[in-house]
């Protein structure tokens, strides 16, 4: 079954994998910021999780984070270790700020994009010690449930 199938089975209408071979980036410890799915405006980002397939790994690279959010880069979760060194996290959901209610650690039902243009969902990379183009090993696959609100009615 692929990825794509078993992912709307879960709830989840979006869909990315990257590679360690997708980064592009060649300065030692700079992130790397991808731009992975649009958030249509009026729309509601209802969950985002990762699944680590393979942990990064490579040359002396010792540790990889990736946050995922919008122009704040942690909105929809925020930093886990993805790198094989490091004691990676193969997986986690809805982690970020946008999720969290600010009274507790409940998770709220979805983020609000009452916004008047679309917004861009991203994915930051950041390495430490070498760079993320030295990287020989990794894949992780980003999912997001976006609810495009001007579809449904």
């Amino acid at each position: 079954m692929s990825v794509l199938t078993q992912s709307a089975q879960l709830g989840f209408n979006n869909v990315k994998t990257i590679k360690f071979s997708d980064f592009t980036e060649t300065v030692s410890g700079t992130e790397e910021v991808i731009s992975i799915f649009t958030i249509p405006k009026d729309s509601i980002v209802e969950k985002v999780a990762y699944y680590l397939v393979t942990a990064f790994d490579g040359a002396s690279s010792s540790d990889l984070t990736i946050e995922i959010g919008d122009a704040d880069d942690d909105k929809f979760l925020v930093a886990s270790i993805i790198h094989l060194d490091a004691t990676e996290v193969s997986s986690t959901v809805n982690t970020g700020a946008g999720f969290n209610d600010s009274t507790t650690d409940n998770v709220v039902n979805g983020v609000v994009f009452d916004t008047a243009s679309d917004t861009t969902m991203t994915a930051t990379f950041n390495p430490t010690g070498d760079s993320l183009t030295d990287l020989t090993a990794g894949e992780i696959v980003v999912m997001a449930n976006i609810i495009d609100l001007s579809e449904i009615v």
